[in-house]
């Protein structure tokens, strides 16, 4: 191996060296590769061979032309978020890409905001709802022990691109950085953040959760560790610690150190950090998989995307007529939004900006929230029958773990002829009467 050397620049030959192509590699062979969802780099290439002189095909200026676009039009959309949410800020993304060399591109797949009050996120919200965005997903989650808000909330919204064949824009908004755990609580970092280099390099860490790191993801870790002064790196192994990330972060440091790299700050001690998140990890996982609301909870869960079968619909049926969302909620399992009829639900819009101060109905566990969480803002949890249906300035959404059933929502909605009537058995309805969550 080479000496390893902190002086990492973004130039083609990193880009190379990342890809594991030499620089006599066919030329069509580097961009496929470029392209390739392990790496994510053909706009970076793409924009250093243009920097440096190289003429590009009609095809690869076309690609290159529109990945600058895109990001262009992420930073207009957040220029617009911040004036409806000004102590929001950005995750990952731009962040990153303000540490790349003008002109050198880092195309953007999406746009994630961290909103740190109920408030940020309802704002944000409206905005996209009023200039064309869908929403495509909506989730109520519980909180940790000294957390700022509760419950945690998501809404991830779409639209078309312009050009044929690329994907749609997608902007995520939520109230805790770390959301790529489905099976417990959304994981919020330091408040308020001290350092944005600092939240997005442990948020990059927890990407491991989801995917394997990609080729960029080392680039852009090694970039944000030269950006970091001492507080920023002490709040590093602050929330590295906190969200139980050793184990991805030695494995990310193992495959820089591959490449010949030394990132700008070496954290000591990690091995027995390490060690000791896994040995915790397995504890909870016992204790998660003993507990048998959370258990067949989880097992409803891969029904969401239609991947549970006959198992998880049983589960969903389950779980939802008992124990039931509000405490499957406060048991720590998250719940999915499934959208009711606007039509048909009277109470699910009221004016923009009105009861600014409302407050979640205290029924039940919710009570629960942790003392230092602020009041919930613009949204309403109700018990409608067995059902509970989160009231908000998007929409009504019935909560559930699992796959929905098209009774559940005409019964939330209202429009069940008889809403205390028993359902009929689980064997004698459809498999098309299930719909997933948003």
């Amino acid at each position: 191996m080479t000496e390893a050397t902190t002086d990492i620049e973004v130039t083609t030959d990193t880009v190379l060296a990342l890809l594991n192509v030499g620089p006599r590699a066919p030329r069509d062979t580097v961009l496929r590769t470029a392209r390739d969802g392990r790496h994510k780099l053909a706009g970076t290439l793409l924009s250093l061979w243009a920097a440096d002189g190289e003429q590009l095909t009609d095809e690869e200026a076309v690609e290159l032309r529109l990945a600058a676009e895109r990001v262009e039009s992420y930073r207009r959309i957040w220029q617009r978020l911040q004036e409806h949410a000004p102590d929001a800020f950005l995750l990952k993304g731009m962040t990153i890409a303000a540490l790349y060399p003008p002109g050198v591109l880092r195309s953007a797949g999406d746009l994630d905001v961290i909103c740190p009050r109920h408030a940020d996120l309802w704002a944000c919200a409206r905005h996209l709802s009023a200039t064309g965005w869908e929403l495509e997903a909506f989730t109520v989650g519980p909180a940790r022990p000294g957390d700022t808000v509760y419950p945690h909330l998501g809404a991830e919204f779409r639209k078309p691109a312009s050009g044929p064949g690329q994907d749609p824009y997608a902007v995520g908004l939520f109230t805790a950085e770390i959301v790529t755990d489905v099976h417990g609580p959304a994981r919020q970092l330091a408040r308020p953040p001290g350092s944005l280099p600092a939240v997005s390099t442990v948020a990059l860490v927890a990407e491991r959760w989801e995917r394997p790191f990609r080729s960029r993801d080392l680039l852009d870790l090694v970039l944000l560790l030269r950006a970091l002064d001492e507080q920023g790196g002490r709040q590093v192994r602050a929330d590295l610690d906190k969200a139980g990330l050793w184990p991805e972060w030695r494995e990310a440091m193992r495959r820089i150190d591959r490449l010949g790299w030394r990132p700008a700050i070496v954290l000591p001690h990690t091995r027995a950090a390490a060690v000791r998140v896994r040995l915790l990890r397995t504890a909870r996982a016992v204790l998660r998989w003993s507990n048998p609301v959370r258990a067949v909870a989880f097992a409803a869960q891969s029904g969401i995307e239609g991947r549970g079968g006959r198992l998880s619909a049983l589960a969903s049926d389950l779980v939802h007529r008992r124990p039931g969302a509000r405490r499957l909620l406060s048991a720590g399992v998250p719940l999915f939004g499934v959208p009711l009829d606007a039509g048909t639900d009277t109470a699910a819009r009221g004016p923009a900006g009105a009861d600014p101060d409302g407050a979640m109905a205290s029924k039940g566990s919710m009570d629960e929230a942790p003392d230092a969480a602020e009041p919930v803002e613009h949204m309403r949890l109700d018990d409608v029958g067995r059902h509970l249906v989160a009231r908000t300035p998007l929409g009504s959404f019935l909560l559930v773990s699992g796959a929905a059933r098209e009774e559940w929502l005409e019964e939330a909605a209202g429009r069940a002829s008889d809403p205390s009537a028993v359902p009929e058995p689980p064997e004698k309805r459809t498999s098309s009467s299930v719909r997933t969550g948003a």
